[in-house]
C-alpha cells in the first residue's frame, strides 16, 4: 500500500513575477493551501479538498492597462485586505477598503497615461499575511487640450507683439484661471503684464504699453495631468524664448496722406501715401505687422467685392506688409503714385510707391506698430491685427481670469499716447539706398488702369 506524504501547511504563491502579473492584468496573485492526512492508512478518497486559492485582482485591467475614467479597484477573493498604498509617481492617491475587507477603491478616477504602483498587504484564507506589488497604467483619453505658443522659440519680434496661446479646443470660463496658472511668462527686465481672452480658444498676454526694445521673454505651458472636464485632459509641456527687437512705430496720417516711420523714437522716413477712399476707409487705430510677402494675389471677391464690378480687382501686388486679417496691407501701388500724398483712393490698404514699399518691407519685423490716424473708420477689435492695443489697460485686465494685484494697480496711458509725435508739417525725406542682398520679385508689377486696393 502507498502512503500519502503529509503536505506542508506553508503558503505556495503562484510562480508568476510582479511584472508578468501586471501584464496579465486580471489574476495578480493566487495562493493555494494543501490539506494533510492525519491517518496513514486512510484511503485517498477521504482526503479533504484543498481550500480555494486566495486571488488578488485589479478590476478591469487588460494587459496591464486600466480605464482612466474609473476608480482603481483592487479585490481579494478568499482572503482579506489589510492595507493598500497606491503611488502615482510622487503622489499617493486616497482610497478606502470596503466589502468586509475584500475591496479597495480609489476615491477619484485616474489620470490618463499615468503609472500606478500598488503595494498590497493581505491575509490569505489561513490568516497568513503577504505583501505584493502591482503595477498598472491608466489608458489615454480621446479628448486632449493642447496649446501652441507664439512667438516661436528664438524669434525676434517688434514692440507690439503679444504672447499668444492658441488651444486645440474651447476652454470653459470656469477653467480659464486654472489654465492661466499653467502658463508662465518671465521677462528680463521684469515687466508687469496680464492675459486677455480673445475667444474660447485663444488668450493673449501683453504689457501695459509697448515692449521695451531688447527685452528677453520666456513663455511656458504645462498642461499635463490637468483635467479640464467632460473627459478633456491637458496634454504637453512647452517653452519658447524670444527677444524684442528695435522699436519700429509707423504713424499713418490719413488726412495728411503721409506715413511717418520711427526707429527707436527717431523719425527715419516720411512717405506720401494713399489710404482708403470714403467707401472703403482704412481702419483707425493701432495695427500690428504680422506677415509680409514679396508678392500677394489680391482678390476683391475675398472681401465681398465681385471681381467684375467697377470696384473689383484680381492681380498680383508687390512688397506687401500685412496689418490686418481683414485684408489691409502696406504695399507698393505704382498705379496710385499720382494720388499718393494728395488723395485717398485705395480699398483700405496703405499705398506706397514701389521704392518706398520696398524699403518698408525690409525695415519691418513681425510685431511692429502701424498706427492709423484721422480715419473715419473705427478699429475692428475682432481683427487680430487690431485686437491687442486699441483698448484701455482696465479693459484689457478685465479679460484676465485671474489678474495679478500688480496688474490691477496700474493705470497707464493708452499705448498710442506713448508714440513719438508726428512732425508739425509735411516733410518728405529722400529714400535711402535699397538693400542689395535681399531677394527681389520675379517680375515687376503692372499699373492698374483704375485705383484699387
Amino acid at each position: 500500500m502507498r502512503f500519502v506524504r503529509p503536505m506542508s501547511r506553508g503558503v505556495l504563491v503562484s510562480g508568476v513575477g510582479v511584472g508578468a502579473l501586471a501584464v496579465a492584468g486580471v489574476v495578480v496573485a493566487a495562493v493555494h493551501f494543501g490539506g494533510a492526512s492525519t491517518h496513514a492508512s486512510a484511503p485517498a478518497a477521504t482526503t479533504a479538498s484543498p481550500p480555494a486559492p486566495t486571488v488578488l485582482t485589479v478590476v478591469g485591467a487588460r494587459r496591464g492597462s486600466v480605464p482612466w475614467n474609473k476608480p482603481l479597484t483592487v479585490r481579494v477573493t478568499n482572503g482579506a485586505l489589510r492595507s493598500v498604498e497606491v503611488d502615482a509617481g510622487s503622489t499617493l492617491i486616497d482610497g478606502v477598503i470596503g466589502g468586509n475587507g475584500t475591496i479597495w477603491q480609489s476615491q477619484t478616477t485616474l489620470v490618463p497615461l499615468t503609472k500606478y504602483v500598488a503595494t498590497v498587504t493581505y491575509a490569505d484564507a489561513a490568516s497568513h499575511s503577504h505583501t505584493t506589488t502591482l503595477k498598472v497604467v491608466a489608458a489615454d483619453t480621446d479628448k486632449h487640450l493642447r496649446v501652441t505658443l507664439s512667438p516661436g522659440d528664438g524669434n525676434t519680434v517688434g514692440v507690439g507683439s503679444p504672447i499668444v496661446a492658441r488651444f486645440s479646443r474651447a476652454v470653459p470660463k470656469s477653467q480659464r484661471a486654472n489654465v492661466e496658472a499653467r502658463l508662465a511668462v518671465t521677462t528680463t527686465p521684469a515687466v508687469v503684464g496680464a492675459w486677455h481672452w480673445m475667444s474660447d480658444e485663444e488668450v493673449h498676454w501683453r504689457p501695459p504699453t509697448y515692449w521695451k526694445p531688447g527685452t528677453k521673454v520666456q513663455v511656458s505651458s504645462t498642461l499635463d495631468n490637468f483635467y479640464v472636464g467632460n473627459g478633456v485632459w491637458g496634454s504637453g509641456s512647452h517653452t519658447a524664448t524670444f527677444r524684442v527687437g528695435d522699436s519700429h512705430i509707423s504713424r499713418v496720417d490719413v488726412a495728411r496722406h503721409e506715413m511717418y516711420v520711427y526707429n527707436n523714437g527717431v523719425l527715419v522716413r516720411t512717405m506720401p501715401i494713399s489710404a482708403g477712399r470714403d467707401k472703403y476707409p482704412t481702419k483707425n487705430g493701432v495695427h500690428i505687422t504680422f506677415e509680409k510677402s514679396q508678392v500677394v494675389t489680391m482678390d476683391s471677391a475675398t472681401v465681398g467685392i465681385p471681381r467684375n464690378s467697377p470696384d473689383g480687382y484680381y492681380e498680383k501686388v508687390y512688397w506687401d506688409v500685412r496689418i490686418s486679417y481683414g485684408g489691409a496691407f502696406v504695399h507698393a501701388a505704382p498705379w496710385s503714385v499720382g494720388e499718393q500724398g494728395r488723395v485717398n483712393v485705395s480699398h483700405g490698404c496703405v499705398n506706397l510707391s514701389t521704392s518706398n514699399a520696398t524699403w518698408f518691407y525690409y525695415f519691418s519685423n513681425r510685431g511692429d506698430i502701424v498706427d492709423v490716424y484721422n480715419s473715419g473708420a473705427a478699429p475692428d477689435t475682432s481683427d487680430p491685427g487690431m485686437a491687442d492695443w486699441n483698448m484701455s489697460w482696465a479693459d484689457w485686465v478685465a479679460g484676465d481670469a485671474d489678474p495679478s494685484p500688480e496688474a490691477l494697480a496700474l493705470h497707464p496711458k493708452m499705448p498710442h499716447d506713448t508714440e513719438p509725435a508726428a512732425p508739425a508739417k509735411p516733410t518728405y525725406s529722400q529714400p535711402p539706398s535699397q538693400p542689395t542682398s535681399s531677394p527681389k520679385p520675379t517680375s515687376s508689377p503692372s499699373p492698374s488702369p483704375k485705383p484699387t486696393h
